[in-house]
């Protein structure tokens, strides 16, 4: 069946709670847990076999069985030898157990997970550039999966992809909204969100709170980033109406200013948000990561949580599709000094436990 790309392939993924997962496929069903056959209804299958192969010969036993000849020369030999002990099953895998990591890095990869909710291949990304532990991606699947929260899902189609050679060779800017923040007074206070992100890096060139789309302080807040940040050659935006010409010829107040700058306007395809991609990826993350998780009071607690975010972002946080760098090291070079769990928000708390535990280890 044809599938789009860039949506979330729903067939299957899990739903997790305390001691169980079950498989929420659209007309499905539960899985049904593995069955294990027991050594003792093997050793006596083989044994019915080589009773056969010795009263009856090799063929007769071919007959009778789904194995090979190979398979059955070696149960025979194993019975002349061992008896009934060279008929039980062996151990499957390698002979020597495999290496597990200690006990307190399954600690930390477990904290993470309940306080971050990321990946995998993100936790061990994060784990490896903050000097924690070098463990891989796989290891932490499987310790997810042997603790019954593992959260596989089906693959995604990637989209189009493109990607700037250089910083300031293109900006993403974008309007997101309208949010409400609800006042010590009961009222609620109608905001939107203005970002401007650039490709090559992911860095966040400015990102504010505003109580209306009017263009005129956009505009200013426009060309302090760019005084702040550089000029960039291209500007892209979606055809929302801020952005856009309303006739044919006549400029609006966002293209006059991108003229008077010298920066090229870049308009997305019409329903197609991927074009802008960089930006809204970008919303996605502030979602889950500010949006859904803290309550704002007043539109100051916005204001400072974003200015926070920002921060986190573009210096600390790891970015999967830049290799794991922090948009600032792909910006203007910026190292990436961060140890332990320094400088993330929902992970500051940990620090004198994850110090404990190096220590002790």
């Amino acid at each position: 069946m044809f599938r789009d790309p860039h949506r979330r392939w729903l067939r299957h993924t899990y739903q997790e709670g305390p001691g169980f997962r079950f498989l929420a496929t659209r007309g499905g069903r539960p899985p049904e847990p593995e069955r294990h056959r027991s050594d003792i209804a093997t050793v006596r299958a083989r044994a019915r076999l080589v009773r056969i192969a010795r009263e009856a010969g090799i063929a007769a036993a071919l007959a009778a069985s789904t194995h090979g000849r190979t398979t059955l020369w070696r149960w025979l030999c194993a019975y002349e030898r061992e008896g009934l002990l060279g008929l039980v099953p062996e151990r499957r895998g390698p002979r020597r157990p495999a290496l597990r990591h200690p006990a307190w890095l399954e600690q930390v990869v477990i904290a993470v997970r309940l306080h971050t909710y990321w990946n995998a291949k993100r936790i061990s990304a994060e784990l490896r550039r903050r000097e924690i532990a070098e463990v891989g991606q796989w290891w932490i699947e499987r310790l997810f999966d042997d603790l019954g929260t593992s959260r596989p899902s089906g693959p995604r189609g990637r989209g189009p992809r493109y990607e700037r050679s250089s910083p300031n060779s293109l900006w993403h800017v974008d309007i997101k909204g309208p949010f409400f923040i609800q006042l010590a007074t009961r009222r609620y206070l109608k905001t939107w969100i203005i970002g401007l992100v650039d490709d090559h890096s992911r860095f966040i060139i400015g990102l504010r709170i505003a109580t209306d789309q009017q263009s005129a302080p956009i505009l200013i807040w426009l060309r302090d980033c760019v005084e702040l940040c550089g000029r960039p050659l291209d500007l892209m935006s979606d055809n929302g109406s801020p952005f856009v010409t309303w006739m044919p010829g006549v400029l609006t107040r966002f293209g006059k200013t991108l003229r008077e700058l010298e920066v090229r306007h870049i308009r997305t395809q019409i329903d197609s948000p991927w074009t802008n991609g960089k930006i809204e990826a970008f919303w996605a993350t502030l979602k889950s990561e500010v949006l859904d998780r803290e309550v704002f009071r007043s539109l100051g607690d916005a204001e400072a949580a974003l200015e926070r975010f920002a921060r986190y972002y573009n210096y600390h946080r790891l970015h999967g599709e830049i290799d794991w760098c922090t948009p600032a090291e792909r910006f203007d070079g910026t190292p990436f000094t961060d140890r332990g769990f320094q400088n993330i928000p929902a992970l500051r708390h940990l620090e004198p436990w994850l110090a404990q535990l190096l220590r002790a280890a």
